[in-house]
């Protein structure tokens, strides 16, 4: 019985946790928000065996890449 007990426990946890995920956003999301995008690219750069990884960190930082590139044509 103590088994069970223990999945139950810890239940709410993995709930809570499986909801820590960003809601995945287009590259022209992030390309109209600028706050957002920035603070995906952070927490890309500080985990990034992980995050560069997802969705969003390739979307903000294609995102940045067309922003810059952008700003460089004449």
């Amino acid at each position: 019985m103590k088994p069970l007990l223990s999945v139950f426990a810890l239940l709410p946890l993995l709930v809570a946790l499986s909801g820590c995920e960003r809601e995945v956003q287009s590259v022209e999301w992030y390309k109209a928000n600028n706050a957002e995008r920035m603070e995906v690219i952070v927490e890309c750069k500080a985990d990034p065996d992980r995050l560069n990884k997802t969705q969003n960190c390739k979307n903000a930082k294609q995102a940045n890449r067309e922003i810059l590139n952008a700003g460089s044509r004449p």
